[in-house]
């Protein structure tokens, strides 16, 4: 990934990579659980990865990561960040470099936390879903989960996040230096497009 910034549509700094630079340092932080400098140097490495042929993921430009699997007309997204901006900036690094130009045929929620969907709109225009050339794809429940979560519990849950991660403190190694997944939640746009598929059983063929 060249660029170290991602712009959010509002104009705010939706991804940064280059506040994490210190992460690049031969040094070892006393301040910073072993592990987590373990983690959070490897998640410098951000970027397109071939998985095995056929699957791709990037990572590093969100919290979670965006898996992408050749159709057999295009291309299946599995789980799409958290934000519009983000994903979007995946999806065009991905089609730089593999894609072909051949479009989303699919995208799969995998479960209802905010970083597995909230990046849909930056990869699948809604018409196309309502015109059946995009399937959604998520478990049994899914938007059930996802309104409890995000909506009846949404406060309570930003309050857990931001202090189960520090998020108010300065990106520094006395202070905030990553959440494992990935360096942090990024700070874009997100979105939510219903699922037109739901996986009722464990082990479903269509």
């Amino acid at each position: 990934m060249p660029d170290d910034q991602i712009m959010a549509d509002a104009g705010n700094i939706a991804w940064d990579m280059k506040s994490f630079d210190f992460f690049n340092e031969d040094k070892d932080w006393p301040s910073i659980h072993p592990s987590l400098q373990r983690i959070s140097r490897l998640n410098q490495n951000y970027g397109l990865y071939e998985v095995i042929t056929g699957i791709y993921q990037v990572r590093g430009l969100d919290l979670s990561q965006m898996t992408i699997v050749r159709g057999k007309s295009g291309w299946i997204l599995f789980d799409v960040l958290l934000s519009t901006e983000t994903a979007r900036a995946a999806w065009a690094l991905f089609q730089e470099h593999v894609g072909e130009g051949l479009p989303v045929t699919a995208v799969i929620y995998s479960h209802s936390h905010a970083d597995h969907w909230g990046g849909v709109r930056g990869v699948v225009d809604e018409a196309d879903v309502r015109a059946n050339k995009v399937e959604i794809i998520a478990p049994r429940d899914f938007m059930q989960y996802t309104i409890s979560e995000n909506v009846y519990a949404g406060n309570a849950m930003n309050r857990r996040l931001s202090y189960q991660y520090g998020q108010q403190l300065d990106i520094h190694p006395n202070g905030f230096a990553g959440q494992g997944l990935g360096h942090r939640v990024s700070f874009g746009s997100p979105g939510l497009i219903a699922p037109t598929k739901v996986v009722e059983d464990a082990i479903e063929e269509f």
